[in-house]
């Protein structure tokens, strides 16, 4: 992924569009929360669903955090950025390893670059590896999903 700079600009030169559509967008979209607590994590499931709409060559900082996981033995909890849905393609993946009682939390970012323009459907999911997880959620402690424009190749 390679990423052109804008150049340096000087006093008298010409802005071009170019230049300027090279520069951050910035958030795509109201970040995706939720407040209900999911104390039924085995097998991968969706957590949150996440819209926008991507143009083409475009970077996106992608970011999923979980305030609050615990599980009822020793396993590993593993978080997911997926593409559209539950079985889409798989854009990043991090490991809570989780130990009985004991409460952790998940931050995830990664870099995506969009390869189509249009409705873009990122979802973030979890699955616990043994046992059953729980993602404790409140008005005050809640996941967040959410995309930020960084630029064009």
């Amino acid at each position: 992924m390679a990423v052109t700079p804008n150049t340096t600009f000087s006093s008298g030169a010409i802005f071009t569009a170019t230049q300027a559509n090279r520069f951050p967008r910035g958030l795509m979209a109201t970040p995706v929360t939720s407040t209900t607590t999911d104390s039924t994590i085995t097998a991968e499931e969706v957590q949150l669903t996440y819209v926008f709409t991507a143009v083409n060559g475009r970077n996106y900082l992608l970011t999923y955090s979980e305030p609050s996981i615990s599980s009822t033995v020793n396993s590993t909890i593993t978080a997911r950025l997926r593409e559209s849905s539950l079985i889409g393609t798989n854009i990043n993946s991090t490991q809570l390893y989780s130990v009985s009682g004991f409460n952790g939390q998940v931050v995830m970012q990664t870099m995506y670059t969009a390869t189509a323009s249009g409705s873009l459907t990122i979802v973030a999911t979890l699955q616990s590896s043994a046992g059953t997880a729980t993602a404790t959620r409140l008005s005050s402690r809640f996941p967040e999903l959410y995309a930020i424009d960084v630029g064009a190749n």
